[in-house]
C-alpha cells in the first residue's frame, strides 16, 4: 500500500440536426462563435425576417425544411447541402450571396459545421440578453466561494486521508460498498502510467517498493513530459500556424518545452498562469528568468491563424485567444459572448470586448502566410532594437535578393494566365526561380543566429467598440468597453491611468484566489487524469450548461488544498495518490452496478486505454529504441528561405524515435498514427480525448510497417539475452504485461509451435497490454 498522509485541516436544449445530440460541445460552440454571426450578418437580410425564394435561415426547423429550391442543409453532408453550393458559387442559379462570394474561411466554416451534423443552439432557450445578470445566474455552483469543510467522520480504513472520507460519506449515503484495494503489481502499473506515460521496468515489478514509486516518478524528467501533454492538449499547441499554407513554427518548440519544464520544477500553477498571459511583464530576477517569462507568452501566440492571409483577420485569432482562455482557465465559453451577450451562461457581450480590448493591445507574432510570406514580430533576446542593429544590414542585402525572387516569381505566374514571347517554358521559368532561391538561401545562411522566442509583446493600448455580429468590418459600432474581466467574477476594470495593454492585470484576476473558478477547474483536471473522469465531468465547461459536480464539498476541499500549499501541483498529486479510492481494484459488483452503474461515486477503479502516445513510447520501450533525450528544434529550413501556398503547404514529417510529445505536430496536416488513436488536434481545445475502439486500430497492430519492425526488434532484444524458451516467456511478460506468467501459460506456450513476432503481436494487440486497471 502506498502510505496514507493524514488530515489536513436545468440544462439548456441545443438543438441538433444529428440523433441523440443534445449535449453541450465544441460543435454548439462553434455554431455560436462562425455559424451564427456569419448566418446575421451575410443571409438574414434576405432569409431571416424575408423569406426570398421561400428560404428562411433564422432557424433549423427552416433550414431544413429549405425554399423552392428544397432542403438547403443535409447535415453530416456539406456536398449534398444547396447551402454549400449556394456560398461557394458553383451554380449560377443558387450563387448567394448573389455580388460577392464568401471570404474562403467563411465558407469552410459552413462546411466543417454541416460535416460535423449541422448542431444548432436553440434560440428558445432563455440565457440572458439583457447585460444584467440575475440572482438566479449569481446562485450558479460555481460562482460561489471556494468553501472548505470539514471532512465527513469515517471508519479508520476511510478516514486516513481527506479525499477518502468524501468518497466513504458519496459511499454510505447511497448504499454502495467499495471493492478490495487492487494487487501490487496493477498499482505499480498504474502510477507508471499515470505519472510518466512510460511502462514499470521489469525490475520496478519485480524488486521496487511500492511506497518509494509516487515520489521516485514524481521526481523523474518524464513526468513532465507526460503531463505537459495533458495541457498542451488544452491549449491546442502546434508547431505550425493553421494558415492555409500551415506556415511552420521552428521556435514554437521552446514553449512546449517550457510547459514540460514548468511540471517537473512544480512550478506553482498560479505563477504559471501569470507567466503565459504576461511573463514579459513580470519582473524578473536575471536575464534567464526573464527569457523563460517571455517564451511562456508562447501560449497567447499559439493562437491559430486561418485563411490564405491570416494577418487580415486577427480578429479570428483573438476570438481563439478568447475562446481558449476561457475554456482552459476558467471553464468558461467565453468565445460565445462575441456576437450577442452569452445565450446560457452570465457573460455579456460587453464582457467579450473588455477581454478583446487587452489582446487587440498586444503584439503576435506572425508566422508567414502565402501574401505575407516573411515573418514579423517575433521576440528577440536581445531586445528589438539590439537586434534590429545587428540585422538590418543584412536585411538591406538581402532586399536585392527579394526583388529578383518575387519578379522571376510573378514571371512564372504570367505562363498560367498569357502567352509569353521569350523562347522560355514555364518549366524552365520555375527553375530559373528555384536556383534564384538556392542562391538566396547561402547568402541567408551568413545572418547571425540571435537566439528568437515565438512571443507576444505590448502593443498600443487601446480599449474597443462592440462590433456588430463580431465583425471588425461592419459600419456599425456599439458602446466603448474599458478593458477588464468578467462581470460575473468581479467586474473589475483597468484603472484609467493604466498605461499597458492590461494582461499584467487579467493574469491577476485569473489567479486572485477569491476566483471560485481557476483552482476548481484544474484540481478537478488533475482529478480526471487519474481517475478517468473528472469530479465536474464536463472538465471545461463549469457554467449552466455544463454537470454539477458529483462531490461538491470535496471539489471545493481541493480547490482550496492547492492554494494553501502554494498553488503546487504535485502536492495534488501526492494527496489523490496516497487515497484508498485511487488504490481501489477494478472489481465488478453487482449491487453496485444496480446503484451507479457508471462509477459516478468511485466504488471501484476505472479501467482506461492507453492513449495514442502512453502505446507508442511503451512499444519503441519494449523493443529499446525509445530515444529519451529531450527533444529540441525540428529540423525545419531556416526562416528566410521557406516558402509555402495554399496550394502547396508546408508538408514535412521530421520523424524519430523520440517520446510522442516531441514529435512534430500540424494543424492541417494530422499525424495518422496519433489521429487512428483519438490524439491531440492542434486547432482545438483538446479537454477530453475520446476513447473509440475502430477495426483500423485492430488492423494498425497486424499490418503497419512500425508494428513489424518492432516487434521484429522486440523479438530480437529478448531472444539475444535469454537462451531458454521459457526465460524469454517470462521476459516478454513481464515487460509487456507487467507481470510475471502463470504456470499455464508457460507451460501453453512451451508446448505450442509459435514465432516469436507473432506471440509479441498478439501481446501488443492485446486488451491485458492496451488497458490499465
Amino acid at each position: 500500500m502506498i502510505p496514507l498522509v493524514p488530515f489536513h485541516r436545468s440544462l439548456p436544449v441545443v438543438v441538433s440536426f444529428l440523433a441523440g445530440t443534445a449535449v453541450a460541445d465544441e460543435r454548439t460552440d462553434f455554431f455560436e462563435s462562425r455559424i451564427r454571426p456569419a448566418l446575421a450578418t451575410h443571409c438574414f437580410e434576405c432569409h431571416g425576417h424575408k423569406a426570398k425564394g421561400g428560404l428562411k435561415l433564422d432557424s433549423p426547423v427552416m433550414a431544413l425544411r429549405g425554399g423552392d429550391s428544397g432542403p438547403a442543409i443535409v447535415p453530416g453532408k456539406p456536398d449534398s447541402s444547396r447551402l454549400i453550393r449556394a456560398i461557394g458559387h458553383n451554380d449560377f442559379e443558387l450563387s448567394m450571396p448573389p455580388k460577392n462570394q464568401l471570404p474562403a474561411h467563411v465558407i469552410s466554416d459552413f462546411r466543417k459545421w454541416i460535416a460535423d451534423g449541422a448542431v444548432w443552439a436553440d434560440d428558445t432557450t432563455v440565457g440572458f440578453a439583457s447585460g444584467t445578470i440575475t440572482d438566479s445566474q449569481r446562485s450558479h455552483w460555481a460562482f460561489q466561494p471556494i468553501r472548505k469543510s470539514v471532512p465527513p467522520t469515517a471508519p479508520r480504513a476511510w478516514s486516513q486521508n481527506p479525499i477518502d472520507a468524501y468518497i466513504h460519506a458519496a459511499h454510505k449515503q447511497r448504499g454502495l460498498k467499495p471493492v478490495e484495494t487492487a494487487n501490487r503489481t496493477t498499482l505499480i502499473r498504474r502510477l507508471a502510467f499515470d505519472l510518466t506515460g512510460l511502462p514499470p521496468s521489469p525490475d520496478t515489478i519485480t524488486n521496487s517498493a511500492i511506497d518509494n514509486l509516487p515520489e521516485r516518478y514524481l521526481a523523474s524528467r518524464h513526468y513532465g513530459e507526460r503531463w505537459a501533454r495533458h495541457w498542451l492538449d488544452l491549449v491546442r499547441y502546434a508547431d505550425t500556424a493553421g494558415d492555409a499554407a500551415d506556415f511552420p513554427i521552428p521556435e514554437a518548440y521552446k514553449y512546449r518545452n517550457y510547459v514540460i519544464d514548468a511540471f517537473n520544477h512544480d512550478k506553482p500553477y498560479d505563477q504559471f498562469i501569470r507567466e503565459q498571459l504576461a511573463g514579459d511583464l513580470l519582473a524578473s530576477n536575471s536575464d534567464d528568468q526573464r527569457w523563460e517569462q517571455t517564451i511562456a507568452t508562447g501560449y497567447l501566440a499559439i493562437s491559430r491563424r486561418i485563411g490564405v492571409s491570416p494577418h487580415r483577420m486577427r480578429h479570428i485569432t483573438l476570438e481563439d485567444t478568447i475562446n481558449n482562455l476561457g475554456k482552459t482557465f476558467l471553464g468558461l465559453s467565453v468565445g460565445c459572448a462575441r456576437c450577442h451577450d452569452h445565450k446560457f451562461d452570465p457573460i455579456p457581450t460587453s464582457d467579450y470586448y473588455a477581454l478583446y480590448g487587452i489582446f487587440n493591445s498586444t503584439v503576435y507574432p506572425h508566422a508567414g502566410a502565402e501574401h505575407q510570406p516573411y515573418r514579423e514580430n517575433f521576440v528577440y533576446r536581445v531586445g528589438k532594437s539590439r537586434a534590429d542593429q545587428i540585422l538590418n544590414p543584412f536585411r538591406a542585402r538581402l532586399a536585392s535578393w527579394d526583388k529578383r525572387e518575387r519578379d522571376k516569381f510573378y514571371e512564372y505566374k504570367s505562363f498560367q494566365t498569357e502567352e509569353v514571347k521569350e523562347a522560355k517554358t514555364r518549366e524552365s521559368t520555375w527553375a530559373e526561380l528555384q536556383q534564384i532561391r538556392a542562391d538566396r538561401a547561402k547568402f541567408v545562411a551568413t545572418f547571425p543566429e540571435l537566439e528568437i522566442a515565438y512571443a507576444v509583446s505590448e502593443g498600443k493600448p487601446a480599449d474597443v467598440h462592440v462590433m456588430k455580429q463580431g465583425e471588425p468590418s461592419s459600419r456599425y459600432r456599439g458602446e466603448e468597453v474599458r478593458r477588464g474581466f468578467l462581470s460575473i467574477l468581479g467586474e473589475r476594470k483597468l484603472p484609467q491611468e493604466s498605461k499597458g495593454s492590461g494582461r499584467i492585470e487579467l493574469a491577476e484576476w485569473i489567479t486572485d484566489p477569491k476566483n471560485p473558478l481557476t483552482a476548481r477547474v484544474i484540481v478537478n483536471r488533475i482529478w480526471r487524469h487519474h481517475f478517468g473522469r473528472g469530479l465536474v465531468s464536463s472538465t471545461s465547461d463549469f457554467g449552466i450548461r455544463g454537470t454539477p459536480p458529483s462531490h461538491p464539498e470535496l471539489l471545493d476541499f481541493l480547490a482550496a488544498h492547492l492554494i494553501e500549499h502554494d498553488w503546487s501541483i504535485k502536492t495534488m498529486h501526492r494527496l489523490i495518490l496516497s487515497s484508498r479510492t485511487y488504490q481501489l481494484a477494478n472489481t465488478e459488483n453487482e449491487s453496485n452496478l444496480a446503484i451507479d452503474p457508471d462509477n459516478r461515486f468511485l466504488w471501484r477503479s476505472n479501467r482506461r486505454r492507453l492513449d495514442a502516445e502512453q502505446l507508442r513510447d511503451s512499444i519503441l520501450t519494449f523493443s529499446g529504441q525509445l530515444d529519451l533525450k529531450p527533444g529540441g528544434r525540428h529540423p525545419i529550413p531556416h526562416r528566410l528561405t521557406y516558402f509555402y501556398r495554399q496550394h502547396e503547404p508546408f508538408q514535412e514529417k521530421h520523424l524519430n524515435n523520440k517520446r510522442s510529445i516531441y514529435q512534430l505536430q500540424q494543424r492541417i496536416q494530422k499525424n495518422p498514427y496519433l489521429d487512428l488513436f483519438d490524439g491531440p488536434d492542434g486547432n482545438l481545445h483538446f479537454d477530453d480525448r475520446r476513447e473509440s475502439v475502430t477495426t483500423l486500430q485492430a488492423l494498425y497492430f497486424m499490418n503497419s510497417k512500425f508494428i513489424h519492425h518492432q516487434v521484429d526488434a522486440i523479438a530480437d532484444r529478448f531472444t539475444n539475452t535469454a537462451s531458454r524458451r521459457t526465460e524469454i516467456i517470462r521476459d516478454l511478460y513481464l515487460t509487456i504485461f507487467n507481470r510475471i506468467p502463470s504456470r499455464l501459460e508457460i507451460s501453453h506456450l512451451e508446448r505450442t509451435t509459435v514465432e516469436w513476432p507473432g506471440l509479441i503481436r498478439a501481446m501488443l494487440a492485446s486488451n491485458e497490454f492496451m488497458y490499465v486497471d
